[in-house]
């Protein structure tokens, strides 16, 4: 099973650099293009945020008055207690403005993350079979999970906070200038000081997330693995081998997680250590001048004052730390956020033509001219490979294992295009036909058919959603799944687990059949249909499939040569080439040929295992 290839056995562990973030503004901006449709929201949120903001910054000033004027100066206790009612209602108003700010960022946060998902995931769709090759599952699933977590989190906590401090940062600011000017500028040294920090520390909390994201994703790879391979794993007694690849994937997670957590928290301690000091320094100059040391009346500060100063710069200091704290957020957000777009940027390799043509009136006629092709560079997998077929003929694709079959008829259906050479269709290449078209007129069996976890009508359905209950059941009958479904408790209601886990694989292979009859496809694909049920129920699909291929282009893959003595041409891929062509009779009579050898070893093999019976 494949594995991230930088996992390592424990104790020789290197977690791999921290990636620098890529486009930071970029990416911003491109986040917020989502915000475009719901401008609305977004008002009305500030709204509620900037009466919050008012109502608490209101808050220090009344009641530095209401010390002032009531306790040092008239004794007045019955208005002392009136003023602090009124403070009583400005904090409970905040707390509403607050919660109905929150309401509105909920509101916003899930609609353009619904948004993201839905986008990514269309997107997801289009991506040719070789964008899946070189990307593990787990990866996919984490960008379109943690990552859009990420992002949402960010905006439901993050953008409020940030908006929220922002306005009252600025409101607190305008007050203490109000009050002193002296003892705000001592406020204000603090700030450059936190901006280098912000900015020093700031894109390396970016690139401790990005790399955290990464190992979520190469973890949930590994899970998603361990857990469907779980049956081989068992079998081959492999439990402790597994452990120790997922034990490794699990610790660089882990390192790659803490590093990127106390990056992060290692900002908010130094914010604290400033703020402290502030703090301390405010104190200090201000109980110098409210003590005299600025002897004249104009420098002088009262209690109340100084009282009110402390409040608001406590004010000012608690929204500053509620921006760091937004700020880390956001730096996971934006590593998120990279990790998402770049996936949503992923081009197909496989692009329709902006001409491209429908694909009408099909005959079959197969060709493959000169055909190259090769997964990754320099491991070519077929090599000037060339055959014609008439329509309604009957092909078989044989050869050893890793020969190229399933590779052939995989470009024949376009999830791949050829490096070297064409293929057409009746004439024409089929990179000028529209895709949906040519895949419509073919229809594939694989060796492991696929099945979602649905009803088995639903699966056969999924073929063709607009056949009728008859033509659903003829298809089984047609493919002898009719039989096994009736006898189910819930027949073709039964419910399918992941897979089709609880079919037997030939039964799996029965149903994956009847789907492709249900198709009634041009082009018949069978990529070792049979390889997976016993001699006797092969026998009865091939009585339907003698009937489904009659004036259909058929291509058999097979490893059971007894399965297509029949066929029109025989093609025998060796060496990356078609090694030999012909009907099976054509072939035998070769003396010393490739598929008369291989033949006579399947005969051989079969007339041993015949005679234990």
């Amino acid at each position: 099973m494949a594995h991230p290839d930088k996992t390592k056995p424990r104790g020789a562990f290197a977690p791999p650099p921290i990636e620098a973030p890529r486009d930071t503004r970029r990416t911003v901006g491109r986040l917020l293009g989502y915000f475009g449709g719901n401008k609305a929201l977004i008002v009305a949120a500030i709204v509620f945020i900037a009466a919050a903001t008012i109502l608490r910054t209101l808050v220090p000033a009344m009641v530095g008055e209401a010390i002032e004027l009531d306790l040092e100066l008239s004794h007045d206790i019955a208005d002392f207690v009136r003023r602090m009612r009124l403070v009583l209602v400005a904090v409970l108003g905040a707390w509403i403005a607050d919660a109905g700010a929150g309401i509105l960022m909920t509101r916003l946060a899930v609609g353009i993350v619904y948004r993201l998902r839905e986008e990514s995931f269309a997107h997801v769709q289009t991506l040719s079979m070789g964008s899946f090759d070189r990307r593990g599952v787990g990866d996919f699933i984490s960008r379109m999970t943690n990552d859009v977590e990420m992002v949402f989190n960010a905006m439901n906590n993050g953008f409020s906070n940030l908006v929220g401090g922002m306005l009252s940062m600025v409101a607190v600011l305008v007050a203490m200038f109000a009050l002193s000017v002296k003892l705000s500028l001592v406020v204000l040294a603090v700030v450059p000081v936190m901006a280098v920090l912000a900015g020093v520390v700031g894109s390396r909390i970016r690139g401790a997330f990005r790399r955290n994201q990464e190992w979520v994703g190469r973890l949930t790879a590994a899970v998603e693995e361990s857990v469907s391979g779980v049956k081989a794993i068992q079998a081959f007694r492999r439990e402790e081998a597994e452990f120790e690849k997922f034990d490794a994937v699990n610790e660089g997670s882990r390192r790659a997680g803490a590093t990127a957590e106390f990056t992060s928290y290692a900002f908010i301690p130094l914010m604290n250590v400033v703020t402290s000091l502030t703090l301390g320094l405010i104190v200090g100059v201000g109980g110098w001048l409210a003590l005299g040391g600025a002897a004249s009346a104009k420098g002088g500060v009262s209690i109340g004052l100084l009282t009110a100063f402390i409040l608001y710069s406590q004010r000012f200091f608690d929204p500053l730390h509620q921006v760091t704290q937004v700020y880390s957020l956001l730096q996971s957000a934006l590593a998120g956020a990279e990790r998402l777009f770049e996936l949503m940027d992923a081009r197909p390799e496989v692009v329709e033509r902006p001409d491209a043509m429908p694909l009408a009136d099909l005959r079959g006629a197969v060709a493959f001219e000169h055909v190259g092709f090769a997964y990754g560079e320099g491991e070519p997998v077929l090599e000037d490979v060339s055959f014609e077929t008439r329509p309604g003929q009957v092909v078989a694709v044989v050869g050893p294992t890793g020969a190229g079959k399933t590779t052939l008829v995989n470009l024949l259906s376009r999830f791949y295009d050829v490096c070297a050479g064409r293929i057409t269709i009746d004439g024409r290449d089929i990179r000028d036909l529209e895709i949906d078209g040519l895949r419509s007129c073919m229809g594939v069996v694989l060796q492991e058919p696929f099945f979602f976890a649905a009803s088995i009508r639903e699966n056969l359905l999924y073929a063709r959603p607009d056949a009728t209950e008859e033509e659903m059941r003829a298809a089984a009958r047609t493919a002898n799944a009719d039989g096994f479904v009736s006898r189910l408790p819930d027949g073709y209601d039964t419910v399918l687990a992941e897979r089709g886990g609880n079919l037997s694989q030939g039964e799996r292979q029965l149903l994956g059949i009847a789907r492709a009859i249900l198709a009634d496809p041009k082009i018949l694909v069978l990529d070792e249909a049979t390889s997976s049920v016993d001699s006797l129920t092969e026998a009865r699909i091939q009585e339907g499939l003698v009937r489904l291929m009659k004036g259909r282009t058929s291509f058999i893959i097979a490893h059971r040569l007894s399965t297509i003595r029949d066929a029109d041409l025989v093609l025998v891929l060796h060496g990356r080439r078609i090694a030999e062509s012909g009907t099976h009779d054509e072939l035998m009579k070769r003396p010393g040929g490739f598929y008369a050898r291989l033949y006579g070893m399947q005969r051989k093999k079969l007339d041993i295992h015949e005679s234990d019976f």
